[in-house]
């Protein structure tokens, strides 16, 4: 009677254990039948199992060739939907871009950017914001050829410390990262820092490790409730207070701005901001504190990170291709000469340095997967829908590495944007590393101005030399992250 039992109490506690399961992988599957296709995934977790295994833009190249240009991933309850190709990001981004320009419910953007700022924002704030800044920037010089004096100072700035190390190894992370955000902070903050201070670059040390973390904010993605696990088993509070005390920094940057505004005398972004601020009501959620302090943060953090890190990789491809380097140095003496230093006049008359430059960003792909879009709404793309809710990823690696665009993708090639008559083909117009549509980066201007200006005066005036030119510095990026491995490398001057 009591085996009868027990067997009657197990067989009604597995029939409810199988109905519960049963419901619970219905409420992790609540998708429409025609979503984009995806491959085989596990109960509940899905595709989680399948993005531990790499880096996601590595998993993406092996997934589209069956899969297409538009495939999903099941992460939990999230669905993931990644864009492919050139074709099928225009058609979405620029053709679709009122579906596909706003951002996602995630970690990053809703709970340390509260969907606030130019990068976190939608809809009509994100215009607003975006409008507001970039106007305010232009005020500033930004876009415009008046700002290519600020680029030149701290060139010239980077290049006294460069030549004071008298060709001996030297690794220039530190001073370039100072470099690129020097030329933002004295159009954001008014002002510059010195390559000495030790606060400063201990702040930037800080920027590039929160890179270096950034897959984090991926899992949080997709796993919110790990945040409130005990202790910090993926790094997430490392990655949370990194953030903070940056944001901390740009908090006392602002006050100090409040403290000592003068409506007469503006100074830079901040005040212009302060000063629009004063004209609008109290209540307007554009100009409330933390709005103003996310945008300073995005403008900081863009201006910094992606720039010297490009510069990184560009140094480095130049100690691997020393016939690269000779030959963008002929044509900086051809057409700048040896008197003065390169000028923005010059550069439609650089056909091979835009080449390099432009495989430099193809090859580096520093931001290989932008920065995620969200669906608002369900979103009808290609006959199929993609449910409100989903993370959408537009896959520049996709675009960047496509062996049907660029023979060879792997080689680091400048001559593949370039014709028989020495001359750019148009090819380079498909390098979209800045990305597209209404999302395209704010700083792109910016940011080739001062790779050209950078380096064509340090190409100019030295020559670029391995530590050891018999142990070249690996070309393979920081593990799980696109920032090159520190690297030294000597600058002999040139006579």
């Amino acid at each position: 009677m009591e085996l009868d039992s027990l067997l009657s109490f197990n067989g009604v506690t597995l029939a409810i254990f199988v109905v519960l399961l049963v419901l619970l992988i219905r409420w992790f599957n609540q998708w429409p039948a025609n979503i984009p296709p995806s491959p085989p995934g596990y109960p509940i977790v899905g595709h989680i199992p399948l993005m531990l295994k790499g880096k996601p833009q590595d998993i993406y190249r092996g997934l589209r060739p069956k899969y297409g240009d538009v495939f999903s991933l099941k992460l939990g309850r999230r669905l993931s939907v990644i864009i492919n190709g050139s074709e099928a990001l225009r058609e979405a981004f620029i053709k679709q871009a009122e579906d596909f320009s706003d951002r996602p419910d995630i970690f990053l953007m809703s709970v340390l950017l509260k969907k606030k700022g130019i990068a976190a924002s939608s809809g009509e704030h994100w215009k607003r914001t975006r409008t507001l800044a970039l106007s305010t920037l232009r005020g500033f010089g930004f876009g415009k050829k008046s700002l290519e004096g600020r680029v030149l100072e701290e060139a010239e700035a980077f290049l006294s410390v460069i030549e004071k190390q008298n060709g001996t190894p030297y690794s220039a992370t530190s001073i370039i990262q100072v470099m690129i955000s020097n030329i933002i902070c004295s159009i954001v903050f008014g002002e510059r820092f010195d390559y000495d201070d030790n606060k400063f670059k201990k702040l930037l040390d800080m920027l590039e490790e929160l890179g270096r973390l950034n897959p984090i904010a991926g899992v949080m993605n997709v796993i919110p409730w790990i945040r409130y696990l005990p202790g910090d088993i993926i790094g997430m509070k490392k990655f949370a207070r990194l953030f903070q005390t940056i944001f901390d920094f740009i908090q006392e940057e602002i006050a100090e701005h409040k403290r000592t505004y003068d409506e007469d005398n503006l100074r830079d972004f901040i005040d212009a901001f302060l000063r629009q601020k004063s004209k609008h009501d109290l209540d307007d959620p554009v100009f409330d504190d933390f709005n103003i302090e996310a945008s300073v943060l995005n403008l900081f953090v863009a201006g910094t990170g992606t720039t010297a890190s490009t510069t990184q990789w560009a140094i480095l491809f130049l100690l691997h291709h020393r016939d690269i380097q000779n030959k963008l140095r002929d044509e900086i003496s051809t057409v700048v000469g040896s008197g003065r230093y390169p000028s923005l006049n010059d550069k439609p008359n650089m056909p091979f340095y835009e080449a390099f430059i432009t495989e430099v960003i193809r090859k580096g792909n520093i931001a290989p997967l932008s920065v995620p879009h969200g669906a608002t709404n369900d979103i009808q793309f290609r006959g199929m829908t993609i449910p409100k809710g989903s993370l959408i990823t537009a896959n520049l690696d996709s675009v960047l590495n496509d062996p049907d665009t660029f023979t060879d993708p792997d080689k680091f090639d400048p001559y593949r944007f370039l014709g028989e008559d020495g001359q750019l083909t148009g090819k380079e117009k498909s390098v979209m590393a800045f990305s597209l549509g209404r999302r395209v980066c704010l700083g792109e201007s910016l940011a080739r101005l001062e790779l050209f200006l950078i380096l064509t005066s340090l190409v100019q005036r030295f020559d670029l030399v391995p530590e050891d030119p018999d142990c070249l510095p690996t070309l393979l990026p920081v593990p799980g992250a696109t920032l090159p491995q520190p690297y030294k490398f000597r600058a002999l001057k040139r006579t």
